[in-house]
């Protein structure tokens, strides 16, 4: 999993893992739901790594598609893939209207259902899955009383062997990464990177 606030570099990043899939003849799905499709991030991805390769897109809006394309993904119906990329995967799911109370620990059941389903394929299909996620919530008052808006970032944090975190910095172009678990370890590691036209660079 990979976290950040709004323009980090999460889908540069994303994007990055996708052209390196491809440019190793690997089958990639790519999966954005977070607002405007990056249309000409893509066109320029195509350029690079030609227009046959294998990748398929999926531009989606709700929740309900996510959870329709992650149960495909379980039942093999949408074919064979090497990578699944979700950029982001909670932004659906925080856009679900929540009037009571209890529609939060609901959603939350099915979010956990649906990250426990992209680990097991992954583990049994040999299929890497990077989700990328804003896992900064806000209080929302339901039913008179003030609850987390439903990000469940303790949710996406423990179905994922990998957690990366991106920060920007006081220079326009420069991130911090974090690397905050690896192999499902915890770490505490971190390095600053450069936001380049093809993906990130270390700088140190």
């Amino acid at each position: 999993m990979m976290y950040g606030e709004p323009g980090a570099g999460k889908t540069t990043l994303a994007l990055q893992v996708v052209v390196s899939g491809l440019l190793q003849g690997l089958h990639v799905l790519y999966v954005y739901t977070d607002g405007v499709f990056p249309y000409p991030r893509l066109k320029r991805l195509r350029g690079f790594v030609g227009a046959d390769a294998p990748m398929s897109v999926a531009h989606v809006v709700s929740f309900d598609d996510v959870k329709r394309i992650v149960r495909s993904i379980e039942l093999g119906s949408l074919g064979g893939y090497d990578i699944v990329v979700f950029d982001t995967f909670t932004g659906p799911y925080r856009s679900i209207p929540i009037e009571r109370r209890d529609e939060v620990v609901k959603h939350n059941k099915e979010l956990c259902q649906l990250t426990a389903i992209l680990k097991f394929c992954s583990k049994e299909l040999g299929m890497i899955t990077l989700i990328t996620s804003r896992l900064r919530s806000k209080s929302l008052t339901v039913e008179g009383f003030l609850v987390e808006e439903p990000v469940a970032s303790n949710v996406l944090t423990y179905w994922s062997d990998n957690v990366i975190s991106m920060s920007k910095m006081d220079l326009p172009q420069f991130r911090v990464i974090g690397l905050l678990k690896s192999h499902g370890k915890g770490l505490d590691l971190e390095f600053k990177a450069r936001i380049a036209e093809d993906g990130l660079k270390e700088v140190g």
